[in-house]
């Protein structure tokens, strides 16, 4: 049996999702203890609360590719520029060479994250 989630319960799972405290979204939403622990029960606001936090992960992942890619364009033109000396080109290029060294790429990273998460003990579910 499907029951939809209301508005504070929506709110809720954002607020769970972003990392508040619950403290806070207590105070926010001016509800009990025992209010946001019984909707932590339910099966559906779970399920929301997942997706959003999925989401969540997703949207942080494409703000760190779309940073990764501009870095690199700027990297890619100051190695391009004719009045850059050859010093000043590999001491760029080494020092990006340096970062990047084993390191894994930021989606890698992103989804390692998402698969390790612990969802249960994360947010307080039994």
């Amino acid at each position: 049996m499907s029951i939809k989630l209301n508005e504070s319960q929506v709110m809720a799972c954002n607020l769970l999702a972003t990392g508040m405290k619950t403290s806070d979204i207590l105070e926010k939403l001016k509800i009990r203890p025992e209010t946001l622990s019984r909707w932590k029960q339910n099966e559906e606001f779970i399920d929301i609360l997942k997706k959003t936090q999925e989401k969540i992960l997703e949207a942080i992942i494409n703000s760190q590719k779309h940073i990764l890619i501009l870095s690199q364009d700027i990297i890619i033109n100051a190695l391009n520029n004719d009045k850059l000396d050859e010093f000043k080109k590999a001491t760029i290029a080494l020092r990006y060479i340096a970062l990047m060294r084993g390191k894994n790429n930021v989606e890698d990273k992103y989804t390692k994250q998402l698969s390790d998460l612990n969802f249960e003990n994360s947010f307080g579910f039994k």
